[in-house]
């Protein structure tokens, strides 16, 4: 264990723009130098702008803007979150890089580098927009703000977004193999793969476990979830803890103990919290760092 003794100063949240549009130069990197110029496609409305692109001779980027916009709007209305003053930063990288980088050469003659770099960009660009509040693709996943997988309600029955994602891509994928070949669409289906596990490494990669000990329990508890959607775990009997904080008795210290799985990106804007929240909060480490695979 180790303690965590300096205190981070400022917010690390204060600026989120700013990560989302690095997120979508991040994305329009790995399409424009990695995957375009090998006739390969990534999922999502991306995909399709792509294809109508090639079909009609229109820019990509410009493609990707104004299929994306309506998208965004209905999605907003429907769950009523203000989600495009927060999408629309990273829409506009995303776009306006993919029309510089247009003109570029790929980075590798080999489809298989192609395959897996340009899919590595999109999930990281991906992955630090969603995590700050920004959205790349309007079929992107979404979680809601009770931390379960967001939901379409169709014909009475509530869908998982996350499988009316995957047959939109399973479609765009066979269509592209009929426009574009079978042979790059299959380099296309393993970007898709990379991208969507580099963006779940991102939000459930390397966690650190971390025991918090406030008197304010309540009042950091919420502030944790607020900023960062993140919920205190379980770690069974408190006697676990017993001894490691400041010697105090355990009936007295247990109770205001929580622990928290919290990602590495997320390190020092948990800390930040804490900080603000109860300034004589005392933080360890449990562990160095967790590998949490996908299931």
């Amino acid at each position: 264990m180790r303690w965590l003794v300096k205190p981070a100063s400022g917010d690390a949240s204060r600026f989120p723009v700013f990560y989302t549009v690095i997120g979508g130069i991040t994305a329009s990197v790995g399409l424009e130098l990695f995957l375009h110029p090998h006739d390969m496609i990534a999922g999502g409305v991306t995909g399709i702008s792509r294809l109508m692109s090639i079909y009609t001779q229109e820019h990509f980027g410009l493609l990707l803007f104004v299929l994306n916009l309506p998208l965004m709007l209905l999605y907003s209305l429907s769950t009523h979150k203000p989600m495009m003053y927060r999408a629309l930063p990273g829409l506009f990288a995303l776009s306006g890089s993919a029309i510089i980088l247009s003109p570029f050469p790929a980075v590798s003659g080999h489809p298989v580098v192609c395959a897996l770099g340009g899919g590595i960009c999109i999930g990281l660009g991906a992955g630090l927009a969603a995590r700050h509040g920004g959205l790349l693709d309007s079929l992107g996943l979404n979680v809601s703000d009770d931390g379960r997988p967001s939901t379409l309600l169709l014909t009475h029955r509530k869908i998982p977004l996350i499988q009316i994602v995957m047959l939109c891509n399973g479609l765009l994928l066979i269509t592209a193999g009929f426009v574009l070949g079978w042979e790059p669409t299959l380099y296309s289906a393993l970007s898709c793969l990379a991208a969507y596990e580099t963006t779940r490494l991102m939000f459930t990669g390397l966690t650190y476990t971390v025991c918090v000990v406030s008197k304010k329990q309540q009042t950091v508890e919420d502030a944790i979830y607020r900023r960062l959607r993140i919920q205190r775990i379980s770690v069974g009997s408190p006697v676990q803890i017993k001894g490691k904080i400041n010697m105090e008795p355990v009936s007295e210290k247990t109770e205001k103990a929580m622990v928290y799985n919290v990602h590495l990106l997320d390190l020092q804007r948990f800390k930040t919290i804490i900080h603000m929240t109860d300034p004589k909060a005392e933080m360890m480490y449990m562990k160095r760092w967790t590998y949490r695979p996908t299931k």
